[in-house]
């Protein structure tokens, strides 16, 4: 089949290498602008752009697609057969989902209806599910709310991250892509309407829920917290002056009583913070802005004075 790629993620990039070692024809490649990151504010392209300027397929980049005619066309004349989105961004006007002969697939993180929306990876985590997976779903003008094509279910296993998760979900397309696709071009994929009863939506992480408040949560959804934000955003807290960022953390049960955020050091290596309602976690690596991740029993090493003065963490509530 002749292609579009829509995307923009490493996520993508993933779904982009597959496609390209398939027999399939990538005709160009949809990825998000360049944008400035960083505190040099540097012009940072984004992984598929990268990759498909690699290995030389033509690149197109709108900033909006609504009313946009020039880009509309320009996917006209390509004449492809579908459309493939992975982690794109932008919201695909009727104009172009209803342009190649087998539409547009949206290849989603979730198994829908369960998780619609720009952030399931990182919800299903946050919402302690035991289970999720990817869905390939035929797209219509809602959000993810198009006829389902294929469910690829995925168990998680109990310390499951948002970067582990995704791997895993990378795995299940590496597996099924490339049958998909050929089942798709020989007409044996049948869609299945999503029942919209159950659906839940996953809202974009918004900066305000990366922080930590030891006093008003429980180190059960801390610790998932910090699975579900890592490592794109990360879990932070205080610690006197400094941001912090926890990385790594399990729960534990210790003697000593804790007050939320109060800091607890044992046999060397073993650091451990208080939660609500006399709860404990167990740190295992954590980052300082501008320093390097370390483990908990370097942090201590390094940090032994300033554990000994303040005593805590705290939150910008506190601050």
């Amino acid at each position: 089949m002749k292609i579009v790629f829509a995307g923009t993620t490493s996520f993508s990039a993933f779904h982009l290498d597959l496609l390209i070692k398939s027999k399939n024809e990538i005709a160009a490649v949809l990825t998000q602008p360049d944008r400035k990151s960083g505190r040099g504010k540097k012009i940072k392209l984004s992984p598929v752009k990268i990759f498909a300027e690699k290995e030389g397929i033509q690149v197109i980049q709108p900033k909006s697609l609504k009313d946009n005619l020039e880009t509309i066309e320009d996917l006209r004349a390509m004449n492809p057969d579908l459309i493939l989105v992975v982690a794109y961004g932008l919201i695909l006007p009727a104009e172009i989902i209803n342009l190649p002969k087998f539409g547009c697939i949206n290849i989603h993180a979730s198994l829908l209806p369960r998780w619609r929306g720009a952030a399931p990876i990182e919800r299903s985590i946050l919402e302690g599910d035991s289970k999720g997976g990817i869905t390939y779903m035929k797209m219509d003008e809602g959000l993810d709310t198009g006829p389902i094509m294929k469910l690829l279910p995925c168990p998680f296993d109990e310390d499951e991250d948002s970067e582990s998760l995704e791997i895993k979900y990378q795995n299940l397309s590496q597996i099924e892509l490339i049958n998909f696709l050929e089942d798709l071009a020989g007409g044996r994929v049948k869609e299945v309407n999503q029942d919209s009863e159950l659906a839940t939506y996953a809202e974009k992480i918004e900066k305000q829920e990366t922080e930590i408040f030891w006093e008003h949560e429980p180190a059960e959804h801390i610790e998932r917290k910090v699975r579900a934000l890592f490592p794109k955003y990360g879990a932070f807290t205080f610690f006197g002056d400094k941001r912090i960022k926890i990385l790594n953390s399990t729960k534990a049960k210790i003697s000593k009583v804790l007050s939320p955020g109060e800091l607890s050091a044992s046999g060397g290596d073993a650091l451990y913070v208080g939660c609500q309602n006399h709860q404990s976690l167990r740190l295992q690596s954590l980052q300082i802005e501008g320093k390097r991740p370390v483990s908990a029993e370097d942090f201590m090493k390094g940090n032994g004075e300033n554990i000994f003065r303040v005593k805590k963490f705290s939150s910008s509530l506190e601050n």
